[in-house]
């Protein structure tokens, strides 16, 4: 055999090089399809195991839960959304003195973020290898179907009887049956893994059921902290200007790493990519916190009263447009971010899952009206009810 089928030439490793070099510098969709053919269903659970307990429940219960406390004590305990009258360049100067104490966090930018990037990153790899997996599921159950009596719907002409055709293509692939053959054939051992084979193949995961769901309801019980909700609202319905929180809380990171950096400075998001985003959006998710996140964020107003004055000032070394502009890509990755969790967590809910739960609460009354005389709707039914 010539030395070149053994070793390889100077021509052959060249194009290997160039080849593979595709697949350098980055994990994506090729190394996750490998890593799913490599090590199969029980291998993947081991992984996805070890990463939930090893990596997340440690992240979630330890480094981040000790920062959020050391933040949550940081944060101003009220900050509302200033009027629109104010102006952009009014709500920006606003934030930025409320917001100090979180801005010039030492950590705030290394450790913090780090710990963030660490728990998004495991949740996008869950996401991916299941993503990978259906994919390899949906080959598995085309390849398999000629051989378990799974045909397309043949294309029949006007006169044509689909379910004659039907019944020809049975007929002829008869002899590829796996399960009818070996019953008629083998013996009882032999039947019974074929039909365990054939059962296997038939119910995937990509047929209905969710990995990625598990997980995330897998690290929404991590979440078991008091910090992570904050106490009951004094109105008894939502906070809306206390900062007790945790999406409060995200609101302000948000606004650290929405400033925009200066000269050769590194941006966060080459620093720690959408994992940073991926865990922040996870956990308001799954803390059932996000509408509140949408509606009361300081980035957001920032963005909406700046659309409507059209400002661009230096705030404090601040360039508001810039500014504006990091806040509205962040907007749009947070969107997408929730629009994929939401898809996940809602996909178990069967018909429930176009239901919006509205709580409904009684109108307030006027002081006047709270007397002796006056009588409760409810209790007067009951009443009459009653006699």
């Amino acid at each position: 055999m010539a030395h070149f089928y053994l070793w390889g030439s100077k021509q052959l490793n060249a194009a290997y090089s160039t080849q593979y070099g595709q697949y350098t510098g980055f994990i994506g969709a090729p190394h996750f399809h490998a890593m799913c053919r490599l090590l199969g269903y029980q291998g993947i659970a081991v992984v996805i195991d070890i990463i939930l307990k090893d990596i997340v429940k440690l992240q979630i219960q330890g480094t981040l839960l000790q920062f959020t406390k050391t933040l949550m004590g940081a944060m101003p305990k009220s900050c509302k959304l200033p009027r629109c009258e104010y102006g952009s360049p009014g709500v920006l100067s606003y934030y930025q003195a409320h917001l100090t104490d979180i801005v010039q966090y030492p950590e705030t930018k290394t450790d913090l973020f780090q710990s963030f990037r660490e728990l998004g990153n495991c949740i996008i790899f869950c996401l991916l290898i299941e993503q990978a997996l259906s994919q390899e599921e949906v080959c598995d159950l085309l390849h398999a179907a000629l051989f378990q009596n799974i045909f397309p719907r043949p294309f029949c002409k006007e006169n044509e009887k689909p379910e004659a055709k039907q019944k020809r293509l049975e007929a002829q692939f008869a002899n590829l049956q796996i399960v009818s053959n070996v019953e008629k054939i083998g013996n009882a051992k032999q039947a019974m893994i074929a039909r365990e084979g054939d059962l296997l193949t038939r119910e995937r995961l990509c047929c209905g059921l969710s990995i990625f769901e598990v997980i995330l309801n897998r690290i929404k019980s991590y979440l078991d902290d008091p910090v992570w909700s904050g106490p009951p609202p004094a109105n008894g319905i939502i906070h809306v200007d206390e900062c007790s929180e945790f999406h409060r809380l995200w609101s302000a990171l948000q606004f650290v790493y929405c400033i925009p950096v200066r000269g050769t400075e590194y941006t966060i998001e080459e620093l720690f990519g959408e994992g940073l985003n991926w865990a922040g959006c996870a956990m308001i998710v799954l803390l059932g916190q996000q509408r509140r996140f949408e509606a009361l964020d300081f980035c957001y107003h920032i963005l909406r009263v700046q659309r409507v004055d059209g400002k661009d000032e230096d705030v404090k070394g601040i360039k508001l447009k810039r500014m504006v502009d990091r806040i509205r890509r962040f907007q749009v990755l947070n969107s997408q971010i929730f629009a994929i969790l939401n898809k996940y967590l809602k996909g178990g809910d069967g018909e429930g899952s176009n239901v919006e739960h509205v709580r409904c609460f009684p109108p307030p009354q006027h002081p006047t009206m709270i007397s002796s005389h006056y009588q409760d709707p409810n209790k007067l039914r009951q009443s009459m009810t009653n006699n």
